[in-house]
């Protein structure tokens, strides 16, 4: 019986630090760190002692909120790196960035403070968010899919200018529609290659055109009309020539 009270105790003090966590989580990202512990426990629907006695201070409550930020960013990553299409994944985890910096601005701006943005991590040496954002750029860049002439440090310049223009979108629907022409900075530009390539047919079977005919006066090339009907001469000083050759003759 024992057993099966402590079992339960045990399943309640989970239940109540995981309360606990989410709530600090959202409360953070919506207020910011200037939290309170008590404002965390009203909101929670726990008592004060329950907070204090999983996190003695707000520092390690906090502390334990970023670690969980940094698995989730971590995590999203490592799944971005398993995705087929470098394209969609390079792009995708940009997307998830942006957005968590919208929803949990305080929470990223405490990550950045402490350095665990860039920072290798204590788990297995790489940075949470920089290792799998310059691997995911890289597998883009030879797919393809974005410039080759950026850089890792361009693209985190890019994200930190995206992020602070969404902020000042008024609506979120502006703000995903800024943030997605924003990223076409980054993308390869395919289409004005494909008008380059038409244009140079078009003009190299202009010239044929204009080397099929001569004028009969010089002998130098005939251009199209505008109206695209052959012309007779090159010029209209090669048009008077031959009049007057005509005259002359007659």
């Amino acid at each position: 019986m024992p057993t099966t009270a402590k079992r339960t105790e045990r399943i309640d003090a989970q239940r109540n630090r995981r309360k606990v966590l989410e709530t600090a989580d959202r409360l953070f990202g919506e207020r910011g760190t200037a939290v309170s512990l008590g404002e965390i426990a009203t909101e929670a629907g726990v008592g004060a002692g329950t907070v204090y006695r999983h996190f003695p201070t707000k520092d390690a409550l906090l502390a334990t909120v970023l670690d969980q930020r940094l698995l989730l960013l971590g995590d999203t990553g490592a799944a971005m790196l398993r995705r087929e299409d470098p394209e969609n994944a390079f792009f995708e985890y940009l997307e998830f960035l942006t957005g968590q910096s919208l929803a949990n601005r305080a929470i990223c701006e405490a990550l950045a403070a402490r350095g665990d943005w860039q920072e290798p991590s204590k788990l297995d040496g790489h940075c949470v968010v920089d290792a799998p954002l310059a691997e995911l750029l890289r597998r883009a860049q030879r797919a393809g899919a974005v410039r080759s002439d950026l850089d890792f440090q361009d693209v985190r310049a890019v994200l930190s200018g995206c992020v602070g223009m969404a902020l000042a979108a008024a609506s979120p629907e502006r703000a995903g529609r800024l943030t997605r022409a924003f990223w076409d900075v980054l993308r390869v530009e395919r289409n004005p290659e494909d008008r380059n390539e038409t244009r140079v047919a078009t003009e190299t079977s202009n010239e044929i055109s204009v080397t099929e005919r001569s004028c009969p006066v010089c002998g130098g090339p005939i251009a199209l009309t505008a109206t695209g009907r052959p012309a007779t001469y090159c010029s209209s000083a090669c048009r008077q020539k031959a009049f007057r050759d005509k005259r002359k003759a007659a």
